[in-house]
């Protein structure tokens, strides 16, 4: 193997196992009309920009928290880091989002819910996480805490 295939080896799997560390919480995920919720790990997605807030999910999912009752469903599109458009489904403010940190559960923000037939984890985008009062300290190691809590407490994420 030349050094050049190992090298490229090397960093493939650095990069697999440092992906596999990210910022995870305990989100509720509740229908507006509090009729359904489901609880899930969702990752905290720095970068993950929108003008409202927004929580993607497993097309799974859905039948869990029976969305069509509650909200139309719209297509809708998000561009990736490298530029491809991913096609999604919009539930407009179709769910209330709780964030539960175990000594708190911080909440509720209304949210649209985004639904991709790729995706394996509940993503949170950046305003929902405002929203939230999420502040990220350090995203690989899975730390961060309330906005109230900056400077005094440190949570590890799931």
């Amino acid at each position: 193997m030349t050094r050049m295939r190992r090298l490229s080896v090397c960093l493939l799997c650095w990069s697999r196992r440092r992906v596999q560390v990210v910022l995870r919480v305990r989100v509720r995920v509740e229908r507006r009309d509090g009729k359904l919720s489901a609880v899930y790990s969702g990752v905290v997605g720095t970068g993950f920009s929108g003008r409202r807030p927004e929580i993607l999910i497993p097309h799974g999912s859905i039948e869990t928290l029976k969305l069509e009752e509650v909200s139309r469903p719209a297509p809708a599109s998000k561009i990736s880091g490298g530029g491809t458009a991913i096609p999604l489904v919009r539930y407009e403010g179709a769910v209330r989002v709780y964030v539960d940190a175990g000594d708190r559960v911080e909440g509720p923000v209304a949210s649209d819910v985004l639904v991709s037939e790729a995706a394996r984890y509940v993503l949170l985008n950046d305003r929902l996480v405002q929203g939230l009062k999420i502040v990220v300290i350090d995203p690989v190691e899975g730390l961060w805490c309330f906005r109230d809590e900056l400077g005094r407490k440190v949570k590890k994420g799931l």
